[in-house]
């Protein structure tokens, strides 16, 4: 028996394990995404250099770049899809578009950190490190977003990519 005072919306993220799973999962990335972000431009007592580095690492963490995908897989891939499957695979298509772009920019700004003061071999490959481990976790994001954009697509969504409409041609009388 149902409750009635239940919200058809809340009865349905409640009723299914698996939604309410997508959900925290995809909730969870994008209150840390913003949190990182926050703290990132909240001004702080060490270099600008420095404070992108740290805050790369963190819009870049795998574990938390993965719940997304994991949300993805729990709502669309396993049969059936679970109501919402597409806003869920939306949202976590735009939070692996804003850690790409916002690790991009910290991880360029926190080259400065890496190279700054290297002073022996140890330095050099902290630096190489950032160089090269940047790079692959900035790649791993790029293709979680993709496995993301697929299941997207693969569910009848779309991203309108261009300002240009698609007028059909004038008919000729």
């Amino acid at each position: 028996m149902t409750d009635p005072s239940v919200p058809p919306a809340v009865r349905g993220v409640l009723g299914s394990p698996r939604t309410l799973a997508a959900w925290a999962l995809v909730g969870y990335a994008a209150l840390f995404l913003a949190f990182t972000f926050l703290i990132w431009i909240t001004p702080g007592a060490g270099s600008v250099s420095g404070g992108a580095a740290s805050a790369f690492g963190d819009f870049t963490d795998l574990v938390v770049m993965a719940m997304p995908v994991v949300a993805v897989v729990l709502a669309a891939y396993v049969t059936p899809p679970v109501a919402g499957a597409r806003l869920i695979t939306l949202i976590a298509l735009i939070e692996y578009g804003v850690a790409f772009l916002l690790g991009a920019l910290t991880f360029l700004i926190g080259l400065g950190a890496a190279f700054d003061g290297v002073n022996d071999a140890e330095d050099g490959v902290r630096g190489l490190e950032y160089l090269v481990m940047g790079f692959a976790r900035l790649a791993l994001v790029a293709v979680a977003g993709y496995v993301v954009y697929r299941a997207f697509t693969g569910l009848g969504g779309r991203i309108p990519l261009g300002g240009r409409s698609t007028v059909p041609p004038p008919v000729a009388p």
